[in-house]
């Protein structure tokens, strides 16, 4: 029996077909955390991506402390988690037929219409189907100044840099995977601070970071997050220093990459459907440890 019951359901995963115990449905929000339990504290094991199809549970389950509904699904890996009702919609056929058998169903009957999942987008309001903010993928321009800092002969020289550049936000930005942060700015301003042992500076500052952010508010229009990533600057500049007893200027290249950490706190608020604003804070420690402040203007892509 149990040799029978293992290949069961062996053909069911391998040949998609949908099990007894559920239902066709396709996810309605980009990067759909599918939890460990029915608990949205609980361990996250998969992210789904908009448009997926999935098979879920007729029954939806009660959120801990009455917090949400989930309904059970497999995911790739083979294991079984649990889905918000908001994240998924079943197949019209499937709530069509959920909506004929509400006026007499059981409270036992685990076709439950009150689930969002059985729910029109129409009854919804303006919100169905919208992920929350932080699981919305953007891209947009970014404008940040940066407490740039560089050790000199044992001594720390930093300078206000103005940077501008591209910055992408959410699930699946670069692989799949849980939401990131990921920025990459240049500036072709020299730092002032090169005048005080040359008489003029050319060149340019390359300035990234890629951090994974995780929410301490994540509402539908507006989200607070903190996150901890890696960070790397390029500055390759073309110094001109007369050398003493000299009063021949010579042109000395500078040119290093470093690489580090950094932490930050940023807020979001989506305007107008499908655009976002962003005002953030961050901490950089490399050999230097510096702060930078960043406003950014994004699009859902």
């Amino acid at each position: 029996m149990r040799l029978f019951t293992a290949f069961g359901v062996c053909a069911a995963f391998l040949f998609n077909v949908t099990p007894a115990w559920a239902v066709p449905a396709s996810v309605v929000s980009d990067g759909a955390a599918v939890y460990e339990k029915p608990n949205f504290d609980s361990k996250v094991i998969d992210f789904l991506n908009y448009g997926s199809k999935v098979n879920v549970s007729k029954k939806a389950f009660s959120g801990v402390g009455g917090m949400g509904l989930f309904h059970k699904v497999r995911v790739k890996s083979g294991k079984i988690g649990f889905i918000p009702d908001t994240d998924i919609r079943v197949t019209d056929q499937v709530r069509e037929r959920a909506k004929e058998v509400a006026p007499n169903k059981r409270q036992d009957d685990p076709m439950l219409p009150q689930s969002k999942a059985f729910a029109d987008d129409e009854e919804e309001g303006p919100s169905s189907g919208r992920a929350p903010l932080y699981l919305t993928r953007y891209l947009g321009g970014a404008l940040a100044m940066v407490d740039f800092t560089e050790k000199f002969s044992g001594k720390k020289l930093n300078d206000q840099m103005l940077m501008y550049g591209l910055r992408m936000m959410g699930p699946g930005v670069l692989f799949d995977g849980p939401p990131l942060d990921f920025n990459l700015w240049f500036s072709l301003d020299q730092p002032s601070y090169y005048n005080r042992f040359s008489s003029g500076a050319n060149g340019f500052l390359l300035f990234g970071d890629i951090m994974a952010m995780m929410p301490l508010v994540n509402l539908d229009d507006w989200a607070v997050t903190y996150g901890l990533g890696v960070m790397w600057t390029f500055t390759k500049y073309r110094v001109q220093v007369t050398r003493a007893g000299t009063n021949t200027p010579e042109n000395t290249d500078s040119l290093e990459f470093r690489v580090g950490l950094d932490v930050g706190l940023g807020v979001s608020r989506r305007i107008a459907k499908k655009y976002m604003i962003r005002a953030d804070a961050k901490y950089y420690y490399e050999k230097t440890q510096y702060l930078g402040y960043m406003l950014s203007f994004h699009s859902e892509y």
